[in-house]
């Protein structure tokens, strides 16, 4: 609940899809086209509007909340919640059907390696395979569409890195969880408000690397 009270006094019609600890993801399509994400699958909530004039109002109020701006200017709003959740919205003119508004949750269970092999995500050759290529320090490239669990194999992979190696986090928004003490966190920024952005390539810069091998020994990226 406390990471929802930013954007709950706005969206007080899906309040009760928010908290739903079933839902994952909440989508609005529109002021009368409610979705949700349950276990994975989408599913329409019927009976629920909003009105477009209160969803464009509750859109932006949650953008200058979390410290961020939406207008006809800027119309495309991607920020995160202070639990690392994410809420995304378009504005008309880019959006042709009316004010879209997305809330993904962040998840709070932590899986380990052990819960990924039981429902069969990987192997137990496979997990073995990975720990050992974390563990002679080589690239590993984990890609896929929004909500296939990227973050969640990373947070588990994440664990078989030693604790006095210096991790070095480069994120676009903020989601990966590890547990390590000597940890370097870097996020990049959208530009708001006339302050300019600061990209994931240039927070992985030369200067900052180095910056981050002064501060403790070993850099390794995730």
């Amino acid at each position: 609940m406390p990471c929802f009270e930013t954007i709950l006094p706005f969206l007080k019609p899906i309040e009760h899809l928010i908290l739903d600890e079933s839902v994952s993801e909440v989508m609005i399509n529109g002021p009368d086209q409610v979705f949700v994400e349950k276990a994975g699958f989408s599913e329409q909530v019927l009976g629920v509007s909003l009105g477009e004039r209160t969803l464009l109002v509750a859109v932006k109020n949650i953008a200058r909340r979390l410290g961020d701006d939406i207008s006809e200017a800027k119309p495309i709003l991607d920020s995160r919640l202070p639990d690392g959740g994410r809420v995304a919205a378009v504005i008309p003119p880019c959006s042709l059907r009316g004010v879209t508004l997305t809330i993904r949750k962040f998840n709070v269970r932590h899986f380990e390696i052990a819960d990924l092999i039981d429902v069969g995500t990987l192997t137990c050759a496979l997990a073995n395979c990975l720990e050992d290529y974390i563990l002679q320090r080589r690239n590993l490239l984990i890609c896929g569409g929004t909500g296939t669990g990227k973050t969640t194999l990373l947070n588990a992979l994440g664990k078989f890195i030693p604790p006095d190696e210096c991790i070095l986090l480069i994120e676009d928004t903020a989601e990966i969880q590890l547990g390590q003490s000597n940890l370097v966190r870097f996020e990049a920024r959208r530009e708001q408000n006339g302050v300019p952005a600061v990209s994931i390539r240039k927070a992985s810069s030369g200067e900052n690397q180095q910056a981050a091998v002064r501060k403790a020994g070993t850099v390794t990226f995730p």
